[in-house]
């Protein structure tokens, strides 16, 4: 099963999914008949052009959240190793200075 991007809006508090072509996965209900007749599900709004997005409503869904605080942690390490590449060159103009 596949996971994608949600967030809740302030004014509503439903979340919006979002689909692997970042557009908002339409809130739909399974029609055939089955075990599952009526559960309600997140797809693909590009039908039948599908990324193959799908996600049933009450799935629990951390992915956004992982995927954040990978975000985060590649930006801190992007940060540092730029202040390692500052602190590097101010100890080289020190040295220079010193000869």
């Amino acid at each position: 099963m596949a996971s994608s991007s949600e967030s809740r809006s302030r004014s509503n508090n439903k979340p919006h999914v979002l689909c692997f072509h970042q557009d908002l996965a339409p809130l739909r209900a399974v029609k055939v008949q089955g075990p599952t007749r009526g559960k309600r599900f997140y797809g693909c709004s590009h039908w039948p052009n599908s990324c193959g997005f799908f996600k049933w409503v009450d799935e629990e869904d951390r992915v956004q959240e992982l995927q954040f605080l990978l975000f985060e942690r590649d930006i801190r390490i992007d940060v540092l190793e730029i202040r390692i590449e500052e602190l590097e060159n101010e100890v080289k103009n020190l040295k220079q200075a010193n000869w």
